[in-house]
């Protein structure tokens, strides 16, 4: 499920004694801290601890499974609830509990009001904990109408870890990889007696990690997020539609899709357990550590340019990252710590609050995020930030959270907007909610008894203010046509939502015209969005309602009506959408960017060319233009030529990209008719440069260029290459003349001196990398002894990537063992190459394959030992500083390190020693092969459809087009080297680990 990677409360525990307590938590009586974290009375304090004191003798003396199954008890339900803290001015209301639901993990409503249920019974291993399925969906039912539900029907049961849920026309579909199932009660007897099976293929592996979701979106499509199986699970998911028997490569993204035709589309992702939308169609996903981000570009506009790159489409609106966050103290307290995680860990289902009721006064939008390891939900405000957004907490939540239970058993994995308007939390309440899969082997054996404690309880709640009233839902499938056209006019996302599906499944002829008049006439934005939206999926919409949406006062509208102008060819139409060039909203300049791509007329061109130079500066509006370009690539050259400003700079590597993939010679010849053709007749370096950028994108390409009008750039190169500013510039474009080249080389070679800038000497190497020439090795370490330490990183980098120069970078008598750190030591001993993997083990003197169960249990004695925290301050410095960030040092490659805070010494070790025993997702090792020969080795930081972008290991990042790309594969190993013991003692090691848990 999405609340992967949930790190267990049981591994918070410092064991008291090594051998028999572990993963153990303590009853330690009385509170000693309140919640503000002060000290109770002394004399209160000290009988705790005496009671602490005497605890310890008993469990030190105890068998280990005696002292294990010394556990929190699990709460009733409304001794829970009376657990949880809310915000000032917010109440809560037990809406289901156990037996009416058992293991609830997602929620819907259908068009009566009933609220269907999906129960993951089999979580974790399955019922039989060998993967026996046993997932249910049940239907609950308010009879008398009190607010509770008081009636339970199984309508389906034996379903494979289901984690998604969605009330569709007389049935519900559930995601349960790996396959999307429909599920409908033919009979009458409210029991699923059809079972359809509407897309297959899915990855299953860790129940944690499948599909999930089932969201509405505005354009009539159903939602879904992929799960945590990607970049390095799911690089080749190929997904098969039953409907329409087609099969479509998912990768790494989330897609959505039409039950009713079988239609299937790749979505801007991955998200891990949630991915949901606000009132205006923007979407937005969690992944553990990461509470919220915003899908800024579309995956359908990204994969119309196959020639250009994408992005990474994704923006973190809550930032930093990991932020800090304040669970209620519990009852129980952990024997070596009365202070609890502070950072995010398993975030899941963040979501938008789409309703009034909660926040009547706030014009802006609400976030929540569940945080179920600390049985928490997150709330921030969301504001506007250009194209994308931000948020912070309100001023009342600096230091506490919205909603924070003191029972620990209490796991809220989703929230909802209700269709009462209130705030609806699922808790799935359980002893353990983390998979045993992110355990240590000792952990495994010791919580095996806990794994399913919890597995017949279940409870489900809605927050709304103290002084509001309990909306009654209207019961939509009661109304006429006329009705739920009204419906429409409502505050309420599910209202709303539901009221639109259902007009789409009548079909109804007679719905046009009231949907027409709400589009022009309704006061309500938000009815007037989904009426045109309803019309959009009638084949209903025209320009007499399309033109006063495109001109609306509100931006959403705006941005909307471009959108669903897309499929118009009416002249108005598209005039008045290209009016929107210089709108006053950025989110509505970049969906017209991205829209101008569905007209091929010079206007739609000129419009998008008066975008790109408006907002050249921001890479999302950069990466929209570029996926509208090839209906307007001359019209947007021409425009910004005629510019002669910064923009065509901006542009000029995508532009280059898209004429060699389209073959244009015309076009290419117009950009590079400014580079070589200067109107003063005069070459400096800033020409010199440019040629060279785009002789490296013809290289990297493999492309073929026409090379006789380079004669006089060439020679105006040759003059500056005899000293003077341009120097190095020219000799950077002369590395491509083979008469030159050998002299060229040589004088950027001599750049490589700690009086230049990193700048340069990082530029240098890129350069004389990209000639490819067998004398790159050797002219990069000739001045070893004299180069900086980040030059030497970029050096080794850059010969890694051939194997040739691989094999001469080890042989080189330069070069020393203390020159490599873990993680290239470990990419050497691991290499493709036998004689680069042979070398390697020689040079340092390490077998290839090393046993690392053998280097854990000698090393396992440094639990034992008192770690001293300043001292693995350093060794964090020397060890994992290149990959890790821990506050405001190291790289951001690996996990922050805040986020570790909490792991038990046992995991630590085990995963500092054995990296790659637990990968988390997006952690997984790849190579890649290049067409021009380079080998790259690293993470998937993001994927899209034209691009995967690559992050090092020394933090820095490249977006690869899927066109240079002759092989990708997944190492099945973490980027975390094996090996980074060597020269670390024991004690080094208790004193890291110390470390990583100081707060």
């Amino acid at each position: 499920m999405g609340f992967a990677i949930l790190w267990p409360r049981v591994k918070a525990e410092e064991p008291l004694a090594p051998d028999c307590f572990r993963f153990v938590t303590i009853r330690a009586g009385p509170k000693i801290l309140s919640r503000k974290n002060s000290l109770l009375s002394k004399t209160h304090a000290m009988k705790s601890v005496a009671r602490l004191l005497l605890l310890f003798f008993w469990v030190t003396a105890m068998p280990k499974s005696f002292a294990a199954a010394t556990v929190s008890p699990a709460l009733s339900p409304e001794e829970s609830m009376r657990r949880i803290h809310l915000s000032s001015g917010f109440r809560i209301e037990l809406a289901a509990a156990e037996p009416l639901t058992i293991d609830p993990v997602a929620i819907d409503w259908d068009a009566a009001g009933r609220m269907w249920v999906v129960e993951m019974a089999d979580y974790p291993l399955g019922l039989d904990g060998k993967g026996k399925p046993g997932g249910r969906v049940r239907m609950l039912e308010d009879t008398d109408g009190d607010g509770r539900y008081d009636k339970s029907t199984l309508f389906a049961e034996g379903l494979n870890f289901p984690t998604g849920i969605a009330a569709w026309r007389d049935g519900v579909i559930v995601t349960a990889a790996p396959e999307i199932l429909f599920l409908r009660d033919t009979n009458g007897d409210a029991r699923a007696d059809s079972k359809q099976v509407l897309f297959s293929g899915f990855l299953e592996g860790n129940q944690q990690l499948r599909i999930n979701g089932l969201r509405w979106g505005l354009d009539n499509w159903i939602y879904c997020a992929v799960g945590g199986h990607f970049r390095g699970y799911g690089a080749a998911t190929k997904i098969k539609s039953a409907l329409t028997g087609e099969e479509i490569s998912l990768g790494s993204r989330d897609f959505r899709f039409r039950p009713d035709t079988g239609e299937f589309e790749p979505q801007s992702g991955p998200a891990q357990f949630g991915r949901n939308r606000d009132d205006w169609g923007h979407w937005f996903g969690t992944q553990n550590g990461n509470p919220l981000w915003h899908y800024v570009l579309q995956d359908q506009y990204l994969r119309r340019n196959p020639h250009v790159a994408a992005p990474d489409p994704v923006q973190q609106v809550i930032r930093p990252m990991n932020p800090r966050i304040f669970p209620a103290s519990p009852n129980e307290k952990r024997y070596h710590s009365f202070e609890h995680a502070d950072r995010f860990t398993s975030a899941c289902s963040g979501t938008i609050y789409r309703d009034n009721l909660l926040f009547p006064a706030s014009s802006e939008m609400h976030a929540f995020v569940c945080e179920p390891f600390h049985n928490l939900v997150h709330h921030e405000v969301v504001t506007d930030d250009g194209v994308s957004f931000r948020a912070e907490r309100t001023s009342a939540e600096r230091t506490s959270e919205f909603f924070a239970s003191e029972d620990p058993w209490s796991r809220p994995v989703m929230i909802r907007t209700g269709p009462d308007g209130a705030l609806w939390v699922v808790d799935m309440y359980r002893y353990m909610i983390e998979h045993p899969d992110w355990l240590p082997p000792e952990g495994r054996e010791e919580l095996l008894p806990f794994y399913r404690q919890g597995d017949d309880k279940g409870r489900i709640y809605r927050v709304l203010p103290i002084s509001a009233e309990r909306r009654k839902p209207l019961r939509l499938d009661r109304l006429s046509t006329p009705e739920l056209v009204a419906a429409l006019d409502s505050s309420n996302e599910w209202q709303r939502d539901k009221a639109q599906q259902l007009l789409l499944w009548r079909a109804d002829r007679a719905a046009a015209t009231p949907l027409k008049s709400l589009a022009t006439q309704s006061k309500n934005p938000l009815a007037r969005l989904h009426a045109l939206c309803t019309l959009d999926g009638l084949a209903a919409l025209g320009p007499e309602v399309l033109l006063p949406a495109l001109a609306d006062d509100h931006a959403g509208l705006r941005e909307n009506a471009l959108r669903l102008a897309e499929k118009s060819s009416a002249s108005e139409v598209i005039q008045a959408a290209t009016l929107l060039a210089n709108d006053s909203s950025a989110k509505v300049r970049l969906q017209l960017a991205c829209s101008l791509g569905a007209w091929t007329n010079r206007q739609a061109g000129e419009a998008l060319a008066r975008v790109a130079i408006r907002d050249y500066g921001n890479s999302f509006v950069v990466a929209a233009v570029m996926s509208s370009a090839i209906p307007h690539a001359q019209t947007l050259v021409e425009k910004l030529i005629a510019e002669n400003g910064p923009t065509l700079q901006t542009y000029s590597e995508s532009l280059y990209t898209l004429a060699l993939g389209l073959n244009n010679r015309e076009l290419l010849n117009r950009l590079l008719d400014p580079v070589l053709a200067p109107k003063d007749g005069k070459f400096d370096a800033s020409h010199f440069s440019r040629y060279n950028a785009f002789l490296q994108l013809v290289n990297r390409r493999k492309a073929s260029v026409d090379t006789a009008p380079n004669a006089s750039i060439y020679s105006a190169a040759k003059t500056a290459l005899k000293g003077g500013p341009d120097q190095f510039a020219a000799a950077a474009l002369l590395t491509r003349d083979p008469v030159s080249r050998a002299e060229a080389m040589r004088i950027l070679a001599a750049r490589l001196k700690p009086s230049e800038s990193l700048e340069n000497q990082r530029a240098t190497i890129a350069t004389l990398a990209d000639t490819a020439d067998p004398a790159v090795p050797q002219l990069l370490l000739q001045n070893w002894s004299t180069t900086g330490p980040e030059t030497r990183a970029a050096i080794i980098e850059t010969l890694l990537r051939r194997e040739p120069w691989a094999f001469e970078l080890l042989s080189s008598e330069a070069i020393s063992i203390g020159d490599f750190d873990a993680a290239r030591r470990n990419r050497l001993l691991k290499h493709d190459s036998p004689r680069v993997r042979a070398l390697a083990s020689k040079l340092f003197n390490q077998a290839i394959g090393s046993n690392r169960a053998k280097v854990i249990e000698e090393f396992r004695p440094a639990l034992q030992l008192i770690g001293n925290p300043t001292h693995g301050r350093e060794v964090y410095l020397r060890a994992c500083v290149i990959c890790h960030r821990r506050d405001d040092q190291g790289n951001d490659i690996g996990p922050d390190l805040r986020s570790v805070v909490e792991h038990a010494p046992e995991k630590l070790l085990t995963n500092i020693l054995d990296p790659s025993l637990d990968v988390q997702p997006g952690y997984h090792a790849y190579n890649c092969a290049l067409s021009n020969g380079e080998e790259l080795y690293g993470l998937i930081s993001a994927e899209t459809a034209t691009s995967v972008i690559f992050k090092f290991a020394d933090g820095s990042m490249r977006t690869i087009s899927r066109k240079e790309i002759n092989a990708l594969r997944s190492s099945n190993l973490s980027l975390m080297p094996d090996g980074l013991e060597n020269g670390m003692s024991k004690q080094d090691l208790a004193d890291l680990i110390a470390f990583l848990r100081a707060r």
